[in-house]
This record gives structure tokens, C-alpha cells and sequence, in this order.
């Protein structure tokens, strides 16, 4: 967090190289993040564009931040909102289709190499089952390894609700994920 505070001072600063290497370090986690709001990838990448754009523009008036991932991710959440808000160009993906959590992304994060491919599976149609804000909060936990303040700082709400969203969540997995179990070994009975 000190070298992210330190980075961030000297881009506030108008140290160029410094805002390269944040673009550098950040581009990625951000395409990524942003796909799961945006199906256009174009306009995805129109949108991080012009949020570096307007932070380079306006980097001597912004706030002081320890967290940058955090900061460039709600940065990009909001961004993305108040185009869709703006036009009607941006297409949401909708709740039928993948939103947080795909089987590239979360599950090779989730599941460990003794698991089998039907267990990767069976893991992806619970974690689909899911909401897409319960699919986010354990995107960002798991795949984007933010802490709980963190990832109150990029959903705008407090650390206390991301406690108990992130707790709710993997409860509600776990009930769906042993309930899936029992369904198969009765199915598996019954042969």
C-alpha cells in the first residue's frame, strides 16, 4: 500500500513514466473486470482509454489513494455506468448470460488441480446460479484477490456489507454445492 501511495504521488505529480507503469500494471485487471459489465469490447476499450485519458487530464486535482487497483476499478465500474446511462450503444450482458464468473476466469482460481473437469463443472453451474452481484463480490474476492475494504471501496458500499454479502454468498454456495452433491450421489444410487 506505501508503494501504491508513492506511485500515486508521483503521477499526481505529472511523472509520466510512473502513469505508464500504472497503465501497464492495470490494463488487463480492468479489461477483464470491464467485460463482465460490457459485451462490446470495443467500447470497453474506448471506456478504459478515456479513463486514463481524464486521469492523466485531471492527475494534479486528484485525491490521494493507497489502493490504485481498487481506485481504477470503481474508477472504470462508474465510467461504464454513466456511458450506458448516456447511450444506449452500451449493451449489458444480461443475468442469462455470463456475467462475473466463467470457467476460464473463477474456477481456475477456485478450483485446485486434484478436482476433476466434472467437478469444475458442477462448481460453474452453482456459482451460475448465483446473482450477478453475488457473482461479483466473489470475482473481485477471489479472482481479483481484493480485501474486504477494497472491494467496499470499488462496490461503494461499507466494509461491514461486504462482510456480510461475501458471507451470505458463500453460504448460499455451499448449500447449493452440497445440495448438488446429494442430488448426484442419489442419482449415482439409483443406476
Amino acid at each position: 500500500m506505501e508503494k501504491d501511495l508513492l506511485l500515486w504521488q508521483k503521477f499526481r505529480n505529472g511523472d509520466r513514466a510512473v502513469f505508464e507503469l500504472i497503465i501497464r500494471e492495470h490494463y488487463r485487471t480492468l479489461f477483464d473486470y470491464g467485460k463482465k459489465f460490457l459485451s462490446d469490447r470495443d467500447a470497453l476499450t474506448d471506456c478504459i482509454h478515456d479513463l486514463f485519458t481524464s486521469l492523466w487530464e485531471r492527475h494534479q486535482f486528484l485525491g490521494s489513494t493507497d489502493q490504485i487497483k481498487p481506485y481504477l476499478l470503481k474508477s472504470l465500474r462508474n465510467r461504464i455506468i454513466k456511458e450506458k446511462q448516456r447511450s444506449n450503444q452500451f449493451i449489458f450482458i444480461d443475468n442469462d448470460d455470463e456475467l462475473f464468473l466463467n470457467e476460464e476466469d473463477i474456477e481456475s482460481k477456485i478450483i485446485t488441480s486434484e478436482y476433476t473437469e466434472e467437478k469444475k463443472k458442477q462448481i460453474g453451474y452453482v456459482l451460475h446460479t448465483l446473482t450477478p452481484r453475488q457473482q461479483e463480490i466473489i470475482y473481485l474476492k477471489f479472482y481479483e484477490n481484493l480485501t474486504n475494504d477494497q472491494i467496499a471501496t470499488v462496490l461503494a458500499i461499507s466494509r461491514p456489507a461486504v462482510a456480510n454479502l461475501l458471507h451470505a454468498t458463500l453460504r448460499l454456495f455451499r448449500e447449493k454445492w452440497e445440495t448438488l452433491l446429494h442430488t448426484v450421489v442419489l442419482f449415482i444410487a439409483s443406476l
